[in-house]
């Protein structure tokens, strides 16, 4: 015999070597492979994502947007059109916090000691007041 054991009673005497009981590793391969995989995929979108956007043109505004931000060629000289004088009525124990445009109105925040506390709706057409936002601390009920 070329077995490096001894042989206890009850044991076989062939030179088979013993089966080993074991758990089933194909499904875990598949499993972990496959995993890999979607790992490489989702690396991928994600590189092309900052790519496209790192590498992305501005968006250029409208025809229609620029001729009105363009300002008039008369003689040689630009001039401006006139729009007036504009009162808007803030409330005297607050301060303008900031000033937003967007498209055809201008966002006036205003407030106390940073806080704000009023948001007025102007149009940049005609410079009348649109409508405002009343910020309460009391909110709504």
């Amino acid at each position: 015999m070329n077995q490096n054991r001894l042989l206890k009673e009850g044991d076989p005497m062939s030179e088979k070597a013993p089966e080993k009981s074991g758990p089933n590793l194909t499904l875990l391969k598949w499993i972990v492979g496959i995993l890999g995989v979607l790992i490489v995929l989702f690396a991928t979108v994600i590189a092309v994502t900052i790519y496209k956007r790192m590498t992305a043109m501005e968006t250029k505004s409208s025809p229609e947007m620029q001729d009105a931000m363009l300002p008039k060629v008369t003689g040689g000289r630009v001039t401006l059109e006139k729009f007036g004088d504009i009162r808007l009525p803030i409330p005297d124990d607050m301060d303008v916090i900031s000033l937003t445009p967007s498209s055809e109105r201008l966002f006036v925040t205003v407030g106390t000691e940073g806080a704000a506390r009023l948001i007025l709706v102007i149009s940049l057409d005609d410079g009348s007041v649109l409508g405002s936002f009343n910020l309460d601390k009391d909110g709504i009920q």
